[in-house]
């Protein structure tokens, strides 16, 4: 069973909604929850907030904390996936920051670096990734991760 279809079978099995909010990976991730049909049964939508002006208008981020933190930090990434969560009334929704490339990047954080969070009504977690390759590998990498991390937190849901 590959991880999309375990994430269909979780989503389904407990009852549970998802929603995204994405800027790296531009819709990659809403668009492997569809990959199986059935999936409108739990995934509710997902916002691609790629520009920073939108992250803040469309999903609230407050605008001190991109200039204080950057985009790419776990503070951006948590609300990006709590204000989606709220927006569409789901039980959980993930997210996803970062700088694919080949452009961007910090010292901090250089490409390949991308923040994924986590959104239920218990709690936001965010982890930091560190992917290598070239830019459709990055965000290829970020999917499965995010996938991956979203299938954890959804096993220990209760």
């Amino acid at each position: 069973m590959n991880s999309s279809q375990d994430l269909h079978s979780l989503c389904i099995g407990k009852n549970i909604s998802l929603s995204t909010a994405e800027s790296c990976t531009s819709g990659a991730l809403a668009s492997a929850f569809t990959s199986i049909s059935g999936s409108s049964s739990f995934f509710r939508g997902g916002l691609v907030a790629y520009q920073n002006e939108i992250k803040i208008k469309c999903l609230g981020i407050p605008e001190s904390i991109i200039k204080e933190r950057t985009v790419v930090c776990s503070d951006v990434a948590e609300k990006m996936a709590e204000n989606a969560r709220q927006k569409f009334s789901s039980d959980f929704s993930i997210s996803t920051t970062g700088y694919a490339g080949p452009l961007g990047g910090t010292d901090l954080n250089p490409v390949g670096t991308v923040f994924i969070a986590v959104s239920s009504n218990k709690r936001s977690i965010s982890k930091r990734f560190f992917f290598k390759g070239d830019r459709a590998s990055i965000i290829s990498q970020a999917v499965v991760s995010s996938i991956s991390f979203l299938c954890s937190e959804l096993k220990s849901y209760k």
